[in-house]
């Protein structure tokens, strides 16, 4: 199977997910079904994955080809920058416009709890911090520029999708989630093309940026 009919198999597969993972928040039909968001979606990236890597994506050994240097961490750090000013300057805004501020309670326990705190890091920084990095960043954003050409307008329009579908599978976020997550994949994106396809530019700013969030929540 060719990289081109993959690639929408990929992004269907973790919009799936994504519904499961919101079903936890909002009552319905699939809401019994929703602890099988997490291992779903670690099967549906790793199979697509390899059956990618198999139909010839190039993926630079998945993001990891290319060691931790200063270009990255300087790109980290710009990414970082870009994401607190929105957090401080811009989100309250949104969060206005769009009837309130993200919807955290499932991360409720941290607050007051070291060892809810250590757990939620460990998460944060293993599987959302690098895991969604490689999801959406690497196989995702990669898949749809190969599959479109490789051309500049690919990365543009891959670039949008990708931050797209990493908004709507926040949906668990409320409203404001969904759009600040959208924004958050446009910086991780963007700093995943500044960097050649490496993964450590937005795996780090991202897991930075959720330690932020994390400890405000541990501070109450």
């Amino acid at each position: 199977m060719s990289v081109r009919w993959l690639i929408p198999g990929l992004g269907l597969g973790l919009l799936a997910m994504g519904a499961l993972r919101a079903a936890g928040t909002y009552p319905g039909a699939l809401t019994p079904w929703s602890g099988f968001a997490t291992p779903g979606y670690i099967i549906v990236v790793v199979v697509f994955t390899v059956l990618l890597l198999r139909a010839g994506l190039p993926l630079n050994r998945v993001g990891f080809g290319t060691r931790l240097g200063p270009r990255h961490l300087l790109l980290a750090l710009a990414a970082i920058a870009v994401l607190r000013v929105f957090d401080v300057a811009l989100e309250p805004m949104l969060e206005g416009l769009l009837g309130g501020p993200r919807i955290l309670d499932r991360f409720a326990d941290v607050k007051g709890s070291p060892g809810a705190l250590a757990g939620l890091l460990a998460m944060s920084w293993s599987f959302a911090a690098f895991g969604e990095e490689v999801a959406y960043r690497i196989v995702l954003m990669r898949g749809i520029t190969f599959a479109l050409g490789d051309t500049r307008r690919a990365m543009a329009l891959a670039l949008v999708l990708q931050a797209a579908m990493f908004g709507i599978v926040h949906a668990y976020q409320g409203p404001a989630g969904i759009a600040g997550a959208a924004a958050s994949g446009l910086v991780f994106g963007a700093v995943t093309l500044a960097g050649r396809w490496s993964i450590w530019p937005a795996a780090l700013a991202h897991g930075v940026n959720n330690t932020f969030g994390i400890l405000e929540l541990y501070r109450g």
